[in-house]
């Protein structure tokens, strides 16, 4: 039996944007009326269209978007391949310009053809003198916390098999 544990997008987030292009609407709507400004009226006007937008399809995607199971980890949306837990040197979370993330740092060596280079290519160079690549996870729209989430792949990365099924079965109290 496959015990695993699935984390899909947050539908209280979605609505919390939902919300925000109603209002963002309503602000159109002010400076519709009360001023002449109509370019700041059409702008709120766009935001709130591509906010609603978001927001509608986050609160119906029901796509899992992390998947650990008892042999690793796997992220949907860039990575789609399982990371064994054997292969992770260290994780942690960051924080970085309005984005929470999560850092896997795996071994150069460890499926070439699946790490793609980040975002940052200073960041990278540094790993590179480190022999070590890095993967990260954007947590900003899902069910956990970064924090909790990194504080479990820890858990499990330092767990042994057994230990590791008793971990996904409990893992309702820890989140």
């Amino acid at each position: 039996m496959n015990h695993e544990v699935i984390i899909y997008k947050s539908q209280q987030k979605a609505f919390l944007i939902i919300l925000i292009s109603v209002l963002l609407a309503a602000g159109a709507w002010l400076f519709f009326q009360y001023t002449d400004k109509n370019v700041m009226g059409w702008s709120f006007i766009i935001l709130s269209v591509l906010c609603l937008i978001f927001g509608i399809s986050t609160l119906f995607d029901r796509n899992p978007s992390i998947v650990l199971t008892e042999n690793g980890i796997t992220e949907t949306s860039s990575i789609r391949e399982e990371i064994e837990w054997g292969a992770i040197l260290h994780v942690d979370d960051f924080y970085y310009r309005g984005q929470h993330f999560i850092r896997l740092l795996v071994d150069r060596n460890y499926k070439p053809d699946l790490i793609q280079p980040t975002w940052f290519y200073r960041l990278d160079r540094l790993y590179e003198q480190e022999g070590v690549k890095a993967l990260f996870i954007r947590v900003n729209y899902l069910d956990i916390t970064s924090m909790k989430l990194a504080r479990f792949i820890r858990k499990m990365i330092q767990a042994d098999g057994s230990k590791r099924t008793e971990l996904l079965n409990s893992r309702t109290e820890e989140w």
